[in-house]
């Protein structure tokens, strides 16, 4: 009511919200407390009665909601919606039930209390306590249970997400250090130590070998050599899935670029490993974007001279995999930045903006400027802010790649990437929805609940007698042949029905009635039919298995449930077993006699049938048995 509430002061104001939500628990309380009180002893027969006081009741109700929504206006308080109805309830129950008791209730019990005033006295205060005293407790049970799902699950979200980040960013180093391990083997290369390095058989031999690595290998996407002026001399690249040696016209002059720059500095044992960004060719930003980092080391001659610059380009694709992958199946948002917090993957509008001068200069560092500050004091960790979880892992490559333990960049700097992932505890309150409904029926409950139980317990000790009584006058067997009576079994088959609906399993009812049994009775007589009867029920029985229910449920028929079963062979060898074993003689009396027997079954696969449509079907099926010869069996045409 509270939600309906809320949502209807938005566009109505607080006066129709009001009297909406009052109208509709007293509407409430009016429909239940006018079943018990139709249904209780010491109203029977006073109908006038009845209504005057649930009428009473009712508005005894609408008005302590109305003044509670009007004392306390919830909007104002920063609270979740489930607590507010569970303040919302506790209030409306506590003022409610000492009210209804003084003014509608013990007036009403009154010709009982005259003749036996101090124990009803004592049975429904003591009822008004323990149901208010349950009522907090549950409230209490419930909150506490509802956090603690909730702490537990982010501590489970965490964790998930933790172990998957540190797997994409030991995925990430493990790629740099494969390539950074390529580089160095590319370097060795036995052609730079001779004289005719420059020479065409030379160069033609390399990119051959560049050729060979590149396709094997092709998440590279290029490997070049420049000369010590910045001019390619060799470049072999991938392109649309193939791989191109780039012919002498179309190699172009790089010496502009800052890779070339830092590279051509580095001294002959040195590496140098690029940031992460976006390929340039001719001047231009390549289409479509192709994220890259690229590696690259001084070539030098026998002499340990200078002769030129490796650079191999590791393609951002590959390295990126593993964050489309775990975005994929993340709860939150997967985000990777540069050194200057500008952002890599993650957050397409603000992806690459470094490289763009049109583009908006957005980074993470201006927008959370705390939470980056925080993350640059800690290698990982986690930073909760504004209602949102930051699970961040700090990489830097000389810490995490062996291969460069030993290696220095030109800078002496490395490049430093930050992996984070922005979870949004609402997402994951927002998986609890279906409790915190939960919470709503369950305190609407208890509200009604609370009526139900005062007016109830005053009839409980006399309708539990009642019951008894009843229970011990049934016949829960059949005193003949030992086996379940009718009444019991129609009850049984209606709770396996419901159990099978429940558990969405199959079900087999099997209708059982005896051939040729009616010459026994006129030829032998009642003794020798019951002593059939006895035999006949002792064979059933022992085809069945031992958690089957069977019963007798008229003097030649029989009837049996199987749960848990629908596969038609096994069913069918069942109803064979039965058909003969009934067929073998019977000793009756010292005269040998035969019987048949008819069988139809019915099968539900968890689906809702009432008794009535499982016993219908089971009958047709009995009926088209019958007169198909007897003594044989025919599933029902839903079945088949």
């Amino acid at each position: 009511m509270m939600l309906l509430a809320s949502f209807v002061t938005k566009y109505t104001g607080i006066w129709f919200s009001v009297i909406l939500d009052a109208s509709l628990i007293s509407f409430i309380a009016i429909i239940t407390i006018h079943y018990l009180f139709n249904d209780s002893d010491f109203v029977k027969n006073q109908q006038s009665r009845t209504e005057f006081l649930t009428f009473k009741i009712a508005m005894i109700v609408f008005t302590i909601e109305a003044l509670v929504m009007f004392a306390f206006n919830f909007d104002e308080f920063v609270l979740q919606q489930w607590q507010v109805i569970a303040i919302d309830s506790l209030i409306l129950s506590s003022l409610s039930v000492p009210i209804i008791y003084f003014s509608i209730i013990k007036p009403a019990f009154l010709p009982l209390q005259e003749q036996n005033s101090q124990k009803l006295n004592t049975t429904i205060f003591t009822s008004l306590l323990t149901y208010f005293c349950s009522a907090i407790i549950l409230y209490i049970a419930l909150y506490m249970f509802y956090e603690n799902q909730i702490q537990t699950r982010i501590g489970s979200v965490i964790q998930k997400e933790k172990n998957e980040l540190k797997q994409a960013k030991y995925s990430f180093l493990q790629q740099l250090n494969h390539a950074s391990r390529d580089l160095l083997i590319l370097k060795n290369n036995h052609h730079f130590k001779e004289q005719r390095f420059f020479s065409n058989e030379n160069k033609t031999l390399l990119e051959q070998d560049y050729f060979n690595f590149i396709t094997i290998k092709n998440y590279y996407t290029q490997i070049r050599i420049l000369s010590l002026k910045g001019q390619e001399l060799i470049r072999v690249q991938r392109e649309n899935n193939s791989t191109v040696i780039v012919p002498p016209d179309k190699l172009q002059d790089k010496s502009d670029r800052y890779y070339y720059k830092r590279g051509i500095k580095l001294s002959p044992d040195d590496i140098f490993i690029s940031p992460l960004d976006l390929n340039i060719e001719n001047g231009q930003i390549e289409r479509p974007l192709k994220p890259m980092i690229r590696l690259g080391s001084v070539l030098v001659d026998k002499n340990n001279e200078k002769i030129g610059l490796l650079i191999i380009n590791l393609g951002g694709v590959h390295l990126l995999s593993q964050l489309e992958n775990i975005s994929k199946s993340s709860l939150g948002d997967i985000m990777l930045f540069n050194e200057e917090s500008y952002w890599l993957f993650g957050d397409v509008q603000k992806q690459w903006a470094f490289m763009f001068a049109n583009k908006p200069q957005q980074r993470f560092q201006d927008i959370h400027p705390d939470i980056w500050q925080a993350m640059e004091t800690k290698t990982n960790g986690i930073i909760e802010k504004d209602n949102n979880i930051y699970i961040f892992e700090h990489m830097t490559l000389l810490d995490q790649v062996p291969t460069l333990d030993n290696q220095r960049n030109s800078n002496g700097k490395w490049p430093k990437w930050k992996l984070v992932n922005k979870v949004p505890l609402s997402l994951i309150e927002n998986e609890f929805s279906s409790l915190k409904k939960l919470i709503v029926l369950l305190y609407l409950g208890v509200m009604l609940l609370m009526i139900f139980v005062i007016y109830t317990f005053a009839n409980h000790t006399i309708a539990r007698r009642e019951y008894e009584a009843k229970v011990e006058s049934y016949a829960f067997v059949d005193s003949l042949t030992g086996l379940y009576n009718r009444r019991i079994f129609l009850d049984k088959l209606d709770k396996e029905l419901n159990k099978a609906q429940f558990n969405e399993s199959p079900l087999v009812l099997m209708y059982l009635d005896l051939d040729y049994f009616k010459p026994i009775n006129d030829e032998l007589g009642h003794g020798a039919g019951d002593e059939a009867l006895k035999e006949v029920a002792t064979r059933i029985k022992s085809c069945l298995r031992k958690h089957d229910i069977i019963a007798r449920i008229g003097g030649d028929e029989f009837a049996a449930i199987l749960p848990q079963l629908n596969d038609k062979d096994v069913i069918s060898e069942i109803a064979q077993r039965i058909i003969t074993n009934i067929s073998k003689p019977f000793v009756l009396f010292d005269q040998k006699r035969t019987l048949g027997i008819s069988i139809g079954i019915t099968i539900t696969n968890g689906q809702a049938h009432t008794s009535l449509e499982v016993k219908t079907h089971a009958d047709q099926a009995l009926y088209e048995a019958k007169n198909s010869g007897r003594n044989c069996y025919r599933f029902s045409k839903e079945t088949r």
